[in-house]
């Protein structure tokens, strides 16, 4: 019997993003609005069934800081009373009694804390008395229950660890956004498992203890043998991110999914999809009897059964279906979808050729709805429509937009205006949203997700069969060029979507209480002849709290080469920091009056680049900050343009030297510092400093004017486009950008290989960015 609705749970205000099942009778979760909950069915309830509308949930758990919750697990031990563990966004992880009885008012708040992580605990285990947490600050912990510190820290992850398990006492297993899984023996690393070409997002090791499945965000789950490190099988069948897994009693595995699906799988097969009405489907969880429990990106917990004597009213499940059917899925969302030749009803009475299977069909009013063979029937999970909303234009800063949002970043602040047409890139606005703003590049991804989910788009694909790679339909490759002729290309005429990109990419943001507090430490431990001043400190502190033009001028020719010339190598960071938000804030004015601000600045980055190598990977990366900011200032054209008697410019000897310089420093962390925890982002601001090139070049006349002026940036392109490929997708698309952008401008014609290599990585992800970006260089 395939699984059917047992029980909607409503409760949480925001998305659940934990669940655990410790019994029949108890489910835990976690939610983004900073409560635990437990659920508990109605002491009349028959077999311990969750009933949708006599379920109440108890709130064990209330963050005092209101931060996020999302982990949660529960400790059941002979030594201690039960216990919830809640990891929450202020890198604290909050233990809560279980027991009910006599709760008041304020005992929500957790009994002991376990601090020690520098950032958001996105995952929790209990065995043995034991808890191990794994956090966005790249470490997991293991916490002993007795005494509540630490055990053992497990260090070498480069990026956030999304998952933990205990094997046994001292031997423990950990996933990473380095795409990396690792066990370790105490703190020791003793064995690495690789195969993802993403983020892992979950681990779940399987009852012998000989195996274990893992998640991520490449859409697969694979199986592995745990004592040679071989994958056992792939199971592709999701069509986005994979969040979360579990293990059914009789053996069948549960998977859930970005692409709203509970999928159920038997022997390596899609058993059963069902789709809910959200975006994310964030967890799930089996219980003893065999049910699961899901939570998602709408607030909601549901219980589903194959037990016929729990499942949900007719009512109930009706409400579902229509839930879901009401969904609608954005039409640029679809690849290729052609209304002329989409089918009738008549389709849905062939079945499907596999589990999940996806059609389109247009119902007898026109309208196209998208179907889901799911259980032996075609089930409908949404309608196509258009994205644009009410149809209406909206107008901000004299622009005409699709949807203008209001952006709530800091409680008691007016909201942010968030600007978006649906004929443009999310990240693209995203990027643009948060330069306006000084916001830091890395909310990217959260809001590219707040206007995915506020447009009620999601990418959806159709398809009978798992997808599989073809090199020769890559539309970067030049055989896919040579096959699609340049006369079909023109004939179409599709409006480009992605490029020209006009719009650069700053780095600006920076908190003054935490940079003076630095400075003053740094400044410290100097040598006392090297020292700041108490003057000297002060009048920092007063140029940050105002940073107008003339401030920022003042550090930059007075204060910084200071810093960058005399203090220890290891803490000249933090001068190139003051650097990188001074720059920006200097007017045109200020620049002609005096050229001391750009030669400090040239000597400042010589001299930077002189000791920044794969040792001192963090000092690069600020550099490589701070030369983004320079394109498109005044500076940027004194230190590295001269002008032309024809009115054309062209990048001169400083410039050259650069390139060849920071094209030696990729090289470099390539090969001596790939694992450091920084070196994906150092490689990201690389591709975004080519990328704000490239935007320079659109914007400058005499640049363009000069067919020749492009040659060293694409040569210094060339040279490291591999290594900005093979690191990771946002790399990787910020240079496929610049590469667009050139192209578009007549600056850049052969297709480089590292182009190739880029749509045969993330076009055959189905990254749809990538994928926008190929079609519009197939229209130029």
């Amino acid at each position: 019997m395939p699984f059917k609705l047992s029980a909607t749970l409503r409760g949480h205000e925001q998305d659940v993003r934990g669940v655990v099942a410790p019994s029949d009778e108890l489910v835990v979760t976690c939610s983004r609005d900073s409560t635990t909950r437990i659920w508990l069915p109605p002491s009349d309830s028959k077999q311990s069934r969750f009933v949708s509308d006599r379920t109440e949930p108890l709130i064990v758990f209330h963050s005092p800081n209101n931060s996020f919750i999302n982990s949660v697990t529960y400790i059941d031990s002979k030594q201690h009373e039960p216990l919830i563990a809640s990891g929450s966004q202020d890198a604290i992880i909050y233990l809560s009694e279980v027991a009910v009885s006599d709760r008041k008012p304020g005992d929500d708040t957790g009994k002991y804390q376990l601090i020690g992580h520098a950032g958001n605990v996105c995952a929790l285990e209990y065995k043995n008395n034991q808890i191990i947490s794994g956090s966005w600050d790249c470490t997991a912990k293991v916490w002993d229950l007795d005494t509540l510190l630490v055990k053992y820290d497990l260090v070498g992850h480069e990026s956030s660890v999304w998952d933990v398990k205990i094997l046994d006492n001292d031997t423990f297993l950990t996933c990473s956004a380095d795409k990396s899984i690792r066990l370790w023996n105490g703190k020791k690393e003793v064995q690495r498992f690789s195969g993802h070409t993403d983020v892992i997002r979950k681990l779940l090791v399987f009852p012998d203890g000989s195996r274990f499945a893992s998640a991520s965000n490449d859409g697969t789950v694979k199986l592995w043998d745990l004592k040679s490190g071989r994958v056992l099988q792939t199971l592709h069948g999701h069509e986005s991110f994979v969040y979360d897994l579990t293990l059914l009693p009789n053996g069948d595995l549960v998977s859930v999914g970005e692409d709203r699906t509970i999928r159920v799988w038997r022997d390596g097969s899609i058993l059963q999809v069902i789709t809910l009405p959200c975006i994310s489907v964030w967890c799930v969880a089996a219980l003893p009897n065999g049910d699961i429990v899901v939570g998602g990106s709408d607030n909601i917990v549901r219980v589903f059964t194959r037990d016929s004597s729990r499942i949900a009213s007719d009512e109930e499940i009706a409400e579902l279906v229509e839930a879901v059917q009401q969904s609608s899925i954005a039409e640029q969302s679809l690849d290729n979808l052609k209304k002329t030749d989409i089918p009738s009803y008549e389709a849905l009475e062939r079945p499907g050729k596999q589990e999940g299977a996806t059609i389109m069909v247009k119902n007898p009013s026109g309208v196209i709805e998208a179907h889901q063979w799911s259980g032996g029937e075609w089930v409908k999970i949404g309608d196509v429509v258009g994205s644009a909303g009410s149809g209406q234009k909206k107008t901000y800063n004299g622009k005409e937009y699709d949807y203008v949002f209001d952006v709530d970043i800091e409680d008691g602040a007016p909201p942010l205006k968030l600007p978006y047409n649906v004929n443009e890139n999310a990240y693209t606005a995203a990027q643009r949203f948060l330069a306006e703003n000084d916001l830091p590049s890395s909310y990217t991804d959260e809001v590219v997700k707040f206007i995915n989910k506020n447009t009620e788009g999601f990418s959806i694909q159709e398809a009978d069969e798992a997808p599989t790679y073809d090199a020769s339909l890559n539309p970067y490759s030049d055989s896919y060029q040579r096959e699609h002729n340049q006369d079909t290309i023109a004939s179409s005429k599709p409006s480009l979507k992605v490029i020209p990109e006009t719009t650069y990419i700053s780095f600006k943001d920076y908190k003054e209480a935490q940079l003076i507090a630095g400075l003053k430490k740094l400044n410290s431990e100097q040598d006392e002849s090297n020292q700041l001043s108490e003057s000297d400190i002060s009048t920092i502190s007063r140029n940050l709290k105002l940073l107008t033009s003339k401030e920022s001028l003042q550090l930059i020719v007075e204060y910084i080469p200071r810093i960058i010339t005399t203090w220890s190598p290891a803490t000249r960071l933090i001068g190139y920091d003051l650097l990188r938000i001074s720059i920006p804030r200097v007017t045109t004015v200020d620049l002609l009056r005096s050229t001391e601000g750009a030669e400090a600045v040239l000597k400042a980055i010589s001299s930077g680049l002189d000791v920044a190598d794969a040792s001192t990977i963090p000092l690069l990366m600020m550099i490589l900050k701070t030369l983004n900011n320079l394109i498109g200032n005044t500076l940027f054209v004194q230190l590295y343009i001269d002008p032309n008697e024809d009115g054309t410019y062209t990048y001169n000897k400083f410039f050259l030297d650069l390139l060849s310089t920071l094209t030696a420093k990729v090289i470099d962390i390539t090969e001596n510092g790939k694992f450091h925890k920084l070196y994906n982002t150092t490689v990201t601001t690389i591709a975004t400093l080519l990328y704000n090139l490239s935007v320079y070049h659109l914007q400058t006349s005499g640049l363009k004017k000069n067919p020749r002026s492009s040659e060293s940036i694409v040569q210094f392109t060339n040279e490291v486009g591999d290594l900005i490929v093979e690191s990771n997708s946002e790399a990787a698309y910020r240079l496929a950008i610049a590469y667009g952008n050139l192209r578009y401008a007549k600056a850049f014609e052969p297709v480089p290989e590292w182009l190739n290599k880029a749509g045969e990585l993330y076009i055959s992800k189905g990254e749809q960015r990538f994928i926008d970006l190929a079609r519009d260089l197939q229209s130029l």
